[in-house]
């Protein structure tokens, strides 16, 4: 009797177990994953080394000009870094190469911060989330006077408005007087150097021979992007060039410049562009660098692929229409505005995917015609075949 009732007891404990399991399937999901990362933080930090969690937000231009802080505080104070991304792999192909720095999933930032010794958030400004301020001051004071700093530098330099889109329009705004671009705003007023628009990108070896083997290798060809995040919706962004100016401009670039081959790159679900030479869809981050690296002139509206091709010292031309010039150009690069109207970025919430004035045909892209284009490239382009 006394054996059927232990084994009475144990069914009733494995199934509460079970139950438990099943109800709270993704708290054992957190745990586990917890655990991973606190191997990591406790295999590369110590008590001379501060372990910071970064989160950069954005798109994938957002996660390159994030490096550019990364980096300054690998160079700043002895730490470890764990970046938290959205987008793993953006993450991988923006933040990997580099010493003590390791990419992780954004799912256990916010539930895991207080094992690190300092959390940040990048956007436009870079939030403190959490701080073992005693850690730091002892480690490197410093770099605590750099935090402090920045924490002080909200009250002159965070516009205290509750809506994003319109926080974000003033602080362009600001920065439009002052002179300060999409890289330079991370200085936060002086607690960074943020010294240029450049930053070091992983070129991995490995995926050249998938270039080689598109047939690109000696290839004289410039890119084209017609894309841009969706942001979860199902129309393109207003900021991307119209499709039928994309085929125009084909037209006349096969014209002028007959032997230089026209490549579309981009997501697999692109749109594809009339009478290009070979389209490119759904290649990894990594076979896209070699691509743009070997571009003779990048052609596209202000986005990620611009912010990685420009690291590579590779021309764009750049269409702008609601983003504001002033903030995201590339003084480098051939950038293309119509002066009528344009920089609406911010001026209220839709901004991205409708016309403030309500035009079906925003005048911003609209205006900006394959002819003006090919205008602003040739000079370029001639002094590269010469």
């Amino acid at each position: 009797m006394g054996n059927k009732l232990e084994k009475l007891r144990k069914i009733k404990d494995r199934m509460r177990d079970e139950l438990f399991i099943f109800k709270h399937a993704h708290l054992v999901k957190a745990m586990i994953e917890s655990t991973e990362d606190d191997l990591v933080n406790k295999e590369e930090c110590d008590e001379h080394s501060i372990s910071i969690a970064f989160r950069p937000t954005g798109g994938f231009g957002d996660y390159i000009i994030s490096s550019k802080l990364l980096d300054e505080l690998l160079e700043l104070v002895p730490c470890h870094i764990l970046v938290f991304c959205e987008n793993v792999t953006f993450g991988h192909a923006v933040y990997d190469g580099r010493k003590n720095t390791s990419v992780l999933p954004i799912n256990t930032f916010y539930s895991q911060m207080w094992k690190y010794d300092l959390a940040l958030t990048v956007e436009h400004f870079v939030h403190i989330e959490r701080m073992n301020a005693n850690k730091i001051a002892r480690i490197s004071p410093a770099f605590m006077d750099k935090l402090n700093k920045l924490e002080r530098s909200y009250k002159t330099y965070y516009p205290e408005i509750q809506q994003q889109w319109f926080r974000e329009a003033m602080h362009f705004k600001r920065c439009e007087y002052k002179g300060i671009n999409r890289w330079t705003e991370l200085r936060h007023e002086g607690v960074f150097k943020i010294e240029n628009q450049k930053t070091w990108i992983p070129l991995r070896e490995e995926f050249y021979q998938r270039f080689v083997e598109l047939g690109l290798e000696n290839k004289r060809y410039i890119t084209l992007n017609r894309g841009a995040d969706s942001m979860g919706r199902s129309k393109m962004q207003t900021k991307v060039w119209p499709l039928e100016h994309y085929n125009h401009f084909v037209t006349l670039f096969r014209e002028k410049y007959p032997d230089i081959a026209i490549i579309q790159v981009g997501a697999s679900g692109n749109t594809k562009i009339e009478g290009v030479d070979q389209i490119i869809f759904g290649e990894s981050l990594e076979v896209t660098k070699w691509i743009l690296k070997n571009s003779m002139l990048h052609v596209d509206c202000e986005g990620g692929l611009v912010h990685l091709a420009t690291q590579f010292d590779t021309k764009c031309a750049v269409i702008f229409g609601p983003t504001p010039k002033h903030f995201y150009e590339y003084p480098q690069n051939i950038n293309i505005v119509y002066e009528g109207c344009n920089n609406c970025m911010g001026t209220y919430p839709d901004w991205a995917f409708d016309c403030f004035k309500g035009l079906a045909e925003p005048e911003c892209m609209y205006k900006v015609t394959a002819e003006i284009v090919m205008d602003k490239i040739e000079g370029f382009l001639d002094a590269q075949l010469s």
